[in-house]
C-alpha cells in the first residue's frame, strides 16, 4: 500500500471517529463504518473490498491508539 492511501484510510478513520464522538451523533458505530468505507475500498487489498467496513474498524482502533 503506498504512503498516500495510508494517508487517505488513516484519515477516513479520524474523520468516522470524530463523527462517533460527536454528541449529537445518532449513528451506530457500525453505521458510520458502513457511511465511510466506500471511501476506502479502493485503497484496499482487492480481497478485502467486500468488507471495507471491518478494514476500516480495524484502522480506527489503531488511530485510537495513536499508532
Amino acid at each position: 500500500m503506498t504512503p498516500e492511501a495510508d494517508n487517505a484510510i488513516k484519515s477516513t478513520a479520524r474523520t468516522a471517529l470524530k463523527e462517533y464522538a460527536n454528541p449529537n451523533n445518532t449513528l451506530t458505530y457500525r453505521q458510520i463504518l458502513d457511511k465511510h468505507s466506500p471511501k476506502i475500498a479502493a485503497l484496499i487489498p482487492a480481497k478485502h473490498r467486500g468488507r471495507a467496513w471491518l478494514w476500516l474498524n480495524c484502522v480506527c482502533h489503531q488511530v485510537a491508539r495513536g499508532g
